[in-house]
């Protein structure tokens, strides 16, 4: 008995004496349990998505024609060229012609990100191979760059887009390219655009423009008064005023009309010329004032979309139309007055999703300036005491055919301008020759 309570007692000191020896383990902190807030993903839409067209034009002219551009092929055709007889009686201008484009193949891509300063944004870049200038075609040139805040009754727009006057809602549907010049405004121009809802259904639209690129004023090019003509940028920058446009809008389920007022001020001159003994020069602050007043309209049927336009405008070089301004005096004391010009289009189309027929009729007039005895004349196709545009007429019937992405057209576009002696005031008043080009265009486009 004495022996197993000694081998206990023994087996007992062994145990404490290593415990005494083994290290000590050191209790763990307790883990966190806050939870980290999860990442913010990004919205999978933001960002840019491309879309455009790959399209192709081949047109036949019975004669020759003035075009907006290119110069030497008439892809955006304005009116046939007036009679140019040679010694023999014949008209050089009668020749016809036939062309062959894919310069209108268009890129675009849509944008989309996140809200800023409490409103969605939104943008766009527009760009196509038609080139900036004469003699540059197939050269890759911007034609939009727009971004939009949109707060839930108002929305901004800053960059370059279509001019107000061209109402993206309602314009012609032709397919030319030349999408109804010489009657319907066409310009893109860097500006500032405010829109106001008033309701769900009218909108206010309120901007401030500039120019660029082909869509500018003419005016002497050497800055100094009653120099030769030129379309530049510079005249409307000179004269530090915006061109200021408001328009009121009303825009319901199957109807939308509107009525636009448009102001814009140049300043063609820094200088003019003034002899003293040696040719010197006095600075010019003659500035060239116009106004435009534009109405428009739109019904959507279940067969068919009809569209109208009346503009009365001037000083419309800018926008592709025929028109400008006079030059009046000797220099140094040289005054300008604009020119107006009344154009109407009215057109028709229908409403199927693969085969369109449709029909575009426009008019446009010479009303001239109101003051005579003109010395000079910054315009297209009208001048002063030479001969000039009294008025021009076009019916383009055509028919459209979509199969998904790809579609066939075939338009007419029949265009007849009168020519005429013009007054000193560059209105035509006596008897006037009408001239009249036959164009036949097929186009395809392929839409991706």
């Amino acid at each position: 008995m004495k022996k197993r309570i000694f081998i206990a007692c023994i087996l007992l000191s062994a145990g404490i004496a290593n415990a005494q020896n083994s290290p000590v383990k050191e209790a763990e902190p307790p883990k966190e349990t806050s939870v980290k807030p999860p990442e913010k993903k990004e919205d999978p839409n933001w960002g840019i998505k491309f879309s455009g067209f790959i399209r192709n034009d081949i047109f036949f002219d019975s004669r020759q024609v003035v075009s907006a551009r290119p110069a030497n092929q008439g892809e955006l055709l304005l009116y046939p060229a007036n009679v140019n007889n040679d010694i023999n009686g014949k008209d050089i201008n009668a020749a016809p012609s036939l062309d062959m484009l894919a310069i209108t193949t268009r890129l675009v891509g849509t944008v989309n990100g996140p809200d800023a300063f409490g409103a969605k944004t939104s943008g766009g870049i527009e760009a196509e191979f038609f080139g900036n200038a004469n003699g540059n075609e197939n050269v890759f040139r911007l034609r939009h760059a727009i971004a939009r805040l949109d707060w839930p009754k108002t929305q901004l727009a800053l960059g370059q887009y279509w001019h107000p006057l061209f109402v993206t809602d309602c314009f012609p549907g032709v397919l030319s390219f030349n999408t109804g010049m010489p009657f319907q405004p066409f310009a893109r121009n860097p500006q500032i655009r405010l829109t106001q809802k008033f309701g769900k259904e009218f909108n206010l639209i309120l901007a401030a423009i500039s120019q660029t690129e082909a869509f500018v004023s003419s005016g002497p090019g050497t800055n100094i008064a009653l120099g030769a003509a030129v379309g530049s940028q510079a005249y409307i920058s000179n004269a530090v005023v915006p061109n200021l446009h408001a328009q009121l809008q009303y825009k319901g389920k199957n109807f939308l009309a509107g009525i636009a007022f448009d102001y814009k001020s140049l300043r063609p001159a820094l200088s003019a010329a003034y002899a003293v003994g040696a040719l010197t020069y006095v600075v010019s602050t003659e500035r060239v004032n116009s106004l435009t007043f534009e109405t428009y309209a739109k019904i959507t049927t279940k067969a068919v979309i009809a569209k109208a336009e009346f503009l009365t405008g001037q000083n419309m070089y800018d926008h592709l139309m025929i028109g400008g301004y006079l030059a009046y005096g000797t220099a140094p004391a040289v005054t300008y007055k604009p020119i107006t010009v009344n154009s109407y289009w009215v057109e028709i189309m229908g409403t199927g999703k693969k085969v369109i027929p449709g029909i575009f009729v426009g008019y446009t007039y010479n009303n001239g300036a109101s003051k005579d005895n003109a010395v000079a004349s910054y315009s297209r196709g009208i001048t002063a005491s030479k001969t000039s545009i009294a008025n021009i007429f076009r019916i383009s019937p055509r028919l459209e055919t979509i199969s998904g992405k790809f579609k066939f057209g075939l338009e007419a576009e029949i265009t007849t301008a009168a020519y005429g002696a013009a007054e000193s005031n560059a209105k035509v008043t006596g008897t006037t020759n009408s001239v009249t080009d036959n164009r036949i265009l097929f186009i395809s486009s392929y839409s991706f």
